[in-house]
């Protein structure tokens, strides 16, 4: 697994969520041997010029994309395959950033239907799948919606999350991607590119809740996992998970 692409990569960029610069992630990827990384900011492609002109120094490509967070579906990580597909990502941006004051982006499932040529989806399930039968039950039909909408193009996230629950949660999402034919993809959902910038993460998501870091509760990630890791890391986290893939199907 030498050549794992961490596919899922929060950026400063990303408003008051990610805690490393694009830079700072590209010389992390560069220590561990990455060839390639993809940026994924939320509702946004803002981070990518500086992200690859980094990357470019260190001889890593950076695979442009960003995370389209709805207001009627599941998130979708979104990744153009050409300059056309990136301009309609471009223009499906830019609708939503129209639609809604200055530092928000209102998206929904159509428009997303209307601009998806050439563009490779991933879903992003929600942290949890068993609390809310009826949350899981919308989950699903979702994904059902996505599989017929975007067919060949869509994927399925699988993210460990250092909690108890991880397995059972990987075999739900494993029968449910076997359900509907849809190849599973593993990522490490990064918002920061070093262990020790978790603090700096977590002060972030508490300005932006407008909470403090005693009552912020589960708002706060619940470890420090979100940082870049290796790939011998990724390895062994989810090694044993056989049916995952580590790319896109070109």
């Amino acid at each position: 697994m030498a050549d794992y692409t961490e596919l899922q990569v929060t950026t400063n960029f990303s408003f008051l969520r990610g805690a490393s610069h694009p830079e700072e992630l590209i010389e992390q990827a560069a220590l561990y041997g990455y060839k390639t990384l993809a940026i994924t900011d939320r509702n946004s492609l803002a981070g990518i010029v500086r992200g690859h002109v980094a990357a470019k120094a260190k001889g890593i490509r950076i695979i442009p994309a960003c995370r389209l967070d709805l207001l009627d579906g599941p998130s979708l990580l979104a990744y153009p395959t050409d300059m056309a597909a990136y301009g309609r990502l471009s223009t499906l941006l830019s609708t939503g950033n129209l639609r809604a004051e200055k530092g928000a982006c209102h998206l929904c499932k159509m428009d997303v239907y209307a601009f998806k040529e050439g563009i490779k989806f991933v879903i992003v399930p929600p942290d949890t799948l068993n609390d809310d039968l009826n949350f899981e039950r919308l989950f699903i039909q979702n994904v059902e919606e996505y599989r017929i909408k975007l067919g060949k193009d869509l994927y399925l996230a699988i993210t460990r999350s250092y909690t108890g629950d991880d397995m059972k949660k990987i075999y739900r999402l494993s029968q449910l991607a076997n359900r509907y034919d849809i190849p599973l993809i593993a990522t490490n959902d990064v918002y920061y590119h070093s262990p020790d910038r978790r603090e700096l993460q977590d002060i972030l998501t508490c300005i932006r809740e407008k909470c403090t870091i005693y009552n912020a509760g589960f708002r706060l990630h619940q470890n420090a996992e979100r940082h870049l890791k290796s790939s011998e890391e990724m390895e062994r986290i989810l090694g044993n998970t056989q049916m995952l893939f580590y790319g896109l199907r070109k």
